[in-house]
């Protein structure tokens, strides 16, 4: 049987393939790929050309093929306007055999056509046409109380600058996810997004002190909040309003289209947050060959992860991430 899947082997041929995709995100870039290639030895990406209709990029592990990894989303990218969900659904599944997930940014879904997402698990907030908003009045009652309350406080915000600063965000990045029990990204993350063209890490100052911040990723005239960390006494002063205003009204002054809050699984609490801002819903498609989700949800691990010193934790977590995916 003949493949509809040309494996693409050449750097340049696959960059020069994704110059002409009609939409991908900050994940999809031959660089991000790279960097993660060099933090785990156990993980490589392929790259594949669907009937000339679209490109997928992979990471294969141990187990399994995953489009993106610690990332929200990955999936196909489009070479054309229209493509039929269900063949390529069809392909992919006679294709790969090796367990495989694929999580689909939302607007993919405007070229992959025929897809049922009615059982999505997880969906993001997006805040559209915000160059045309005025961004003074963005959000609910409570959005702007807690964006006063913070200016009152004397909290500031600015673009980090050096890795000291850097390191106080990730301070605070682990004392959230150890609170959550979820395992944390290397700082070498921090470390790539700060030094990234492609990034912008703004932090919340009081004075001199670093108070927290967070982590924008920009591609496509589209900002999306990942990853932040907040002293939680600042935090109920209204820091994390606080950045999120800044960056969209640096960005409504920018022209860009579309704030993105960040993904959450269905009936989070976190996603009232989002929506207070103005933000819409949208599912995440994901397609995968294989039942039930990570082990690692359910490990003893976590009801002893918040009792952890925060240096453990950073230390481990590296490892134990390959049983998150």
């Amino acid at each position: 049987m003949v493949s509809n899947f040309q494996k693409i082997e050449d750097k340049k041929e696959w960059q020069n393939l994704l110059g002409k995709v009609l939409f991908k995100t900050f994940f999809h870039s031959w660089e991000w790929e790279e960097f993660l290639e060099s933090q785990f030895p156990w993980m490589k990406f392929e790259h594949y050309k669907w009937k000339n209709e679209a490109l997928l990029s992979l990471a294969k592990t141990e187990k399994k093929l995953i489009s993106h990894p610690f990332c929200e989303y990955g999936g196909p990218l489009p070479l054309v306007k229209d493509i039929d969900g269900q063949v390529f659904q069809q392909d992919l599944f006679e294709e790969f055999k090796a367990p495989f997930k694929i999580s689909f940014h939302p607007y993919l879904l405007n070229y992959f056509k025929g897809f049922d997402v009615r059982d999505s698990l997880r969906e993001t907030y997006l805040l559209e046409g915000i160059s045309n908003l005025n961004v003074e009045t963005v959000g609910d009652r409570n959005r702007h109380r807690q964006k006063n309350k913070a200016m009152e406080s004397g909290l500031t915000v600015e673009k980090c600058k050096t890795e000291n600063d850097l390191k106080t965000l990730y301070d605070f990045y682990v004392r959230s996810l150890k609170k959550h029990k979820a395992l944390v990204y290397p700082f070498s993350f921090f470390k790539f997004f700060l030094d990234s063209p492609s990034d912008e890490i703004l932090l919340v100052k009081r004075g001199e002190k670093t108070v927290g911040g967070n982590v924008f990723l920009l591609c496509d005239k589209i900002i999306h909040s990942f990853l932040c960390g907040f002293d939680e006494k600042y935090l109920k002063l209204g820091a994390h309003t606080l950045v999120l205003w800044s960056e969209l009204k640096r960005k409504h002054q920018e022209g860009f289209e579309t704030f993105d809050f960040g993904a959450v699984r269905k009936g989070s609490s976190i996603g009232d947050f989002k929506n207070r801002w103005g933000a819409a819903a949208f599912p995440i498609f994901e397609l995968k060959n294989y039942p039930g989700e990570s082990k690692l949800k359910d490990s003893f691990l976590r009801d002893v992860w918040k009792y952890l010193p925060s240096f453990v934790i950073k230390r481990i977590s590296p490892y134990l991430l390959k049983y998150k995916l």
